[in-house]
């Protein structure tokens, strides 16, 4: 005998049904992990916000934040005024900064590759959350390219940094190894996010050897630093232990013969005004000239001031002088490398 099922049975079963399954359950990707986007595979970064369009930026901006190297071009600042002119550059970029672009068009080709499937908002708060995924095999074939690029420069300039038989051609050599060794190392970090084992590329030669080799290449330099005026032997002592730390071997003083380079310069220290009377300011100035000995030909020019405090007056004028002498080897270290870079 067949049994009949009232309707108002039915009826309160299916109300049951609906009422125990939400209308807009919660992803399992906005704690974190996604079933349909396994991390194995891809990169994952959720985004919260009171509007969707915030949500979505936000979660972009947590992949972005993953990598090592950032899309845009970000100036750095220091407190020290610093100003250069390069002579006969005609305005085109160095060796380093072109290889630092390169990192960078890499790293926002690989972005764009970032993607907002889905997106969700809690009923109860009325916030909105984002996924964004970045898939890593697209990712890891930008890389990967770019890294091939790097690796067949420094097969190169390894083949003529080891086979160069005068000094100059082989300092050359060495500081663009050493531009593309850093430029490369950013790179392989990127890959190593990207990996889902968190492997890199190994490098085509014995890194810590060639950089051996190319820290004698750079010893080889001639470096004379000459520089006049108020305290000048304490600023010439400070730039050339400055430039031993940039691997540069230089003496202070006038060259008695030729030299590779010299750098020429006069330094001056005055009080200045400071809007505490407690306090003593300096201000040291310096104008520095850089110059190829084989063609005495001057290759940059740039002025350096550092202003410093103390309670009286020597010891702000002395840290004045430490703190210049720190910028110009500096200046001095990064132009002689942009100067045989671009040779």
């Amino acid at each position: 005998m067949r049994r009949i099922i009232p309707a108002a049975i039915i009826a309160s079963c299916v109300a049951a049904a609906a009422w125990g399954s939400p209308k807009n359950p919660k992803p399992d990707w906005v704690d974190g992990s996604s079933m349909e986007y396994p991390r194995d595979q891809y990169l994952v970064g959720v985004g919260s916000a009171d509007d969707r369009a915030a949500a979505e930026d936000r979660a972009r901006a947590e992949i972005s934040r993953i990598f090592s190297s950032q899309v845009s071009v970000n100036t750095q600042l220091s407190e020290t005024e610093t100003n250069a002119a390069r002579t006969g550059t005609k305005g085109e970029n160095t060796f380093s900064q072109s290889v630092s672009q390169s990192i960078e068009t890499v790293s926002k080709k690989v972005l764009e590759g970032v993607e907002i499937p889905e997106t969700w908002q809690d009923d109860a708060t009325r916030v909105y959350y984002a996924l964004a995924v970045l898939d890593r095999a697209k990712g890891l074939s930008a890389v990967n390219d770019k890294i091939a690029d790097f690796d067949a420069d420094i097969r190169q300039w390894y083949a003529q940094m080891v086979q160069a038989t005068d000094k100059l051609p082989r300092v050359k050599a060495a500081m663009k190894l050493l531009a593309l060794f850093k430029a490369r190392a950013e790179l392989n970090g990127e890959l190593r996010v990207l990996d889902p084992g968190g492997k890199g590329s190994p490098n085509p030669v014995d890194e810590a050897a060639v950089r051996t080799t190319a820290a004698k290449a750079l010893a080889e330099l001639d470096v004379a630093i000459d520089i006049t005026g108020s305290k000048s032997r304490e600023v010439e002592t400070g730039v050339v232990k400055g430039l031993t730390g940039f691997g540069l071997q230089a003496s202070a003083g006038a060259p008695s013969g030729s030299v590779d380079i010299l750098a020429t310069g006069e330094v001056e220290t005055n009080p200045v005004e400071g809007t505490d009377s407690r306090w003593k300011f300096a201000r040291s100035y310096v104008t520095v000239s850089l110059k190829d000995g084989r063609t005495n030909k001057v290759f940059l020019q740039f002025d350096v001031n550092e202003k410093s405090a103390s309670a009286d007056y020597n010891t702000a004028a002395r840290r004045s002088l430490a703190n210049l002498s720190k910028k110009v080897a500096q200046q001095v270290s990064d132009g002689i490398n942009e100067y045989f870079e671009n040779q």
